[in-house]
């Protein structure tokens, strides 16, 4: 069972994550890139290092955003659903779902979490799954 103070942290976490990003992809892409990284039960540093890189490769779309704040971001955003995976998994596939309708976003969102599955050089069935429920939640057919 978790303790207090990480469901505790994982919904402070949570709360900051969602006032701080108020951009909808930025969200849907965080929400999937979290998924995808933790559906393994850890995190390697190319996936956190490959949801950067996504971002860093659409910077006009993310004109605002400080790259050097959306790494510890991320982390943070990992560790809270590693606190309490059901109610991350909740959240992130809410965030996801904000593009829904989105083509474009939606291409983007589908595309950077299998960017992040395929980082590591292994797929593993964990990962897939999170894959194909971040389509779901796009409204797009699973891959």
């Amino acid at each position: 069972m978790f303790s207090d103070e990480s469901l505790a942290y994982a919904i402070a976490a949570w709360s900051r994550f969602d006032r701080e990003a108020s951009d909808d992809l930025l969200r849907a892409l965080s929400g999937a890139f979290a998924l995808v990284a933790a559906a393994d039960g850890s995190l390697a540093p190319s996936e956190v290092q490959g949801f950067v890189s996504v971002l860093r490769s659409k910077a006009e779309v993310f004109a605002s955003l400080d790259f050097g704040l959306v790494e510890p971001a991320f982390r943070e955003l990992i560790d809270a659903m590693m606190a309490d995976p059901n109610d991350g998994r909740a959240r992130a596939l809410a965030w996801v779902s904000r593009v829904k309708g989105q083509p474009e976003h939606c291409e983007l969102v589908r595309s950077g979490a299998t960017i992040v599955a395929v980082a590591d050089g292994t797929v593993r069935e964990a990962e897939s799954v999170a894959v194909r429920d971040i389509c779901v939640a796009l409204g797009l057919e699973p891959a």
